[in-house]
C-alpha cells in the first residue's frame, strides 16, 4: 500500500474533547472498525452491551444528521417578513426626508429673517414659581379694581 497508514480509531487522539469523550469514541469505532469486540467495548466503559449499541447509535445518527446536505450561503427571508421590513423601512425614510425639509426650512428663515427667530424667543412666556404667581395674581387684581367705576 502506497501512502501513510491508516490511523483508523487513532484519528480520535487529534480531536478537541475530553479524555473520557476521545475514549468512547475510539471504541465505538474499534468496534465498527472490527478491531474490538462489543463485548469487550462495554466492560472497558464500565456500561452493559445494550446501553453501548445505545451509545454506538447515538453517535453515528448525529454524524450521519451532520453530514446532510445544507443549502449554501445565507437563508433567505421570508417573503413577507422581507415585505414588511421594506415597507416600515421605505415608511422611515419618508418620515425623516419630511423631517429633514422643514429643518432646512427653518434653517433658511433663521438666516434670511434672523430677528423673526429673536423676538419669538423673547416672547416666549417665562417659568414663574408660585410666589412669583401669587404676586402677579394680586396685582392684576388690583388693577382690575381700580378700573371699575365707583357707584
Amino acid at each position: 500500500m502506497v501512502g501513510r497508514k491508516p490511523l483508523g480509531p487513532a484519528l480520535v487522539e487529534h480531536l478537541d474533547g475530553s479524555a473520557d469523550a476521545k475514549e468512547r469514541l475510539e471504541l465505538i469505532l474499534a468496534t465498527i472498525a472490527g478491531k474490538v469486540s462489543v463485548v469487550a467495548a462495554a466492560e472497558r466503559l464500565g456500561i452493559s452491551e445494550a446501553m453501548f449499541y445505545k451509545l454506538r447509535t447515538r453517535v453515528l445518527q448525529v454524524g450521519l444528521a451532520d453530514l446532510e446536505p445544507k443549502p449554501i450561503g445565507r437563508p433567505a427571508q421570508r417573503e413577507s417578513e422581507a415585505a414588511a421590513q421594506s415597507a416600515e423601512l421605505a415608511q422611515r425614510v419618508a418620515e425623516l426626508e419630511r423631517e429633514l425639509s422643514a429643518q432646512t426650512v427653518r434653517l433658511e428663515l433663521a438666516q434670511t429673517m434672523p430677528h423673526l427667530l429673536q423676538s419669538t424667543a423673547a416672547d416666549a412666556p417665562k417659568k414663574m414659581t408660585r410666589q412669583q404667581r401669587r404676586k402677579e395674581q394680586i396685582r392684576q387684581r388690583r388693577a382690575r379694581r381700580k378700573r371699575k367705576p365707583p357707584r
